[in-house]
């Protein structure tokens, strides 16, 4: 039985996505997976090229325009027990330096498998290594080294991932989220990651092209853009912090997420309670001056020490940036009980 399904969402043409559905499908070959392909793009000639090429591959061609519901289509074909995530400008290779790790053999408390990243840019000589695990044993554990080893780049992202767990946060996302805007990649990787453990996986190669986030003008319009296009106010890098840790809090305290309501409370009161006071810190630090009443909301919330109550006065901070938002995000929270 296949064990593993590659899900490309692909906009780009024939020539600009060649290399990434190429390696996949060489990658799947090797590993007896399925890459699937999801293609919106309206290209006959990849079209032409790509349907019925391998046993390996199932190509969809006339997806759905909408970003957001050609990703969800990739997942429509998925009967394996493990899916990973790619774009149509990546690349993915098997590597002969050790053995595969048997995702049938995994322990039920991982929850994916992590594989070397490098990061690169078309052009140029860029080689960047992200090559870690994210193995403790406690939720707050993870999250810390996740926060520790991540430096900047959200690329673990693009790993294996047990299917049921990541289709069941995204589903929650898309019927639930306030905004369901794209910039919430972070936040569900991070949801993951409190659910089980990351192993590394040193036989397999991604290549994650960074041209979107290669330059810091790049990196101000395309994050400006997660946010705007999406109805929320253009100053983004002032709520951004607060919003990222407010959906981690709820997407951490569904049920399952964590074994039992022990653990669920540990976290709540350790990493996630930090990492609120966090986003609150930086919602001072910037809109203070002009929002005298988004301060005095921010600095009670940092006096509170129950995390439901803190979870509370960040719906009211985020409230001031846009209003609605506090109701938006109390709704968000009740449904994580549902």
């Amino acid at each position: 039985m296949k064990q593993l399904s590659v899900c490309m969402p692909s906009n780009r043409g024939f020539e600009r996505s060649f290399s990434s559905i190429e390696t996949a499908l060489a990658f799947c070959e090797a590993r007896d997976a399925v890459l699937i392909v999801s293609d919106n793009s309206g290209d006959a000639k990849k079209a032409a090229y790509w349907q019925g090429r391998s046993a390996h591959l199932v190509y969809l061609p006339d997806a759905p325009v909408d970003p957001i519901a050609n990703a969800r289509n990739t997942f429509l074909p998925v009967e394996t027990p493990f899916l990973m995530p790619m774009g149509d400008d990546d690349e993915l290779f098997a590597q002969d330096v050790c053995p595969a790790i048997d995702l049938a053999a995994l322990a039920p408390d991982v929850i994916g498998v992590k594989p070397c990243v490098e990061l690169f840019l078309d052009g140029t000589d860029l080689s960047v290594p992200r090559v870690y695990a994210l193995d403790a044993d406690t939720p707050g554990q993870r999250l810390r080294q996740y926060i520790d080893r991540n430096e900047g780049d959200n690329s673990t992202f693009y790993s294996i991932f047990r299917t049921e767990p990541y289709l069941s946060l995204r589903e929650y996302f898309l019927a639930s989220h306030p905004t369901r805007g794209s910039y919430a990649d972070w936040q569900m990787v991070m949801a993951l990651i409190v659910a089980g453990r990351m192993l590394l996986d040193r036989s397999m190669l991604f290549r994650y092209n960074v041209a979107a986030w290669a330059t810091p003008e790049a990196v101000d319009t395309n994050a400006k853009h997660l946010y705007t296009s999406v109805g929320l106010p253009e100053n983004f890098r002032d709520y951004n912090s607060l919003l990222r840790w407010m959906d981690l809090f709820v997407f951490a305290s569904r049920k399952g997420v964590v074994p039992n309501r022990e653990a669920l409370a540990e976290v709540q009161a350790g990493e996630l309670s930090d990492l609120l006071d966090l986003g609150l810190r930086i919602a001072v630090e910037r809109a203070a001056e002009l929002h005298p009443a988004l301060a005095e909301l921010a600095r009670k919330g940092l006096q509170e020490r129950n995390p439901m109550l803190k979870f509370l006065h960040g719906a009211a901070v985020l409230d001031c940036f846009q209003p609605g938002l506090k109701a938006k995000y109390i709704a968000f929270l009740k449904s994580a009980s549902v």
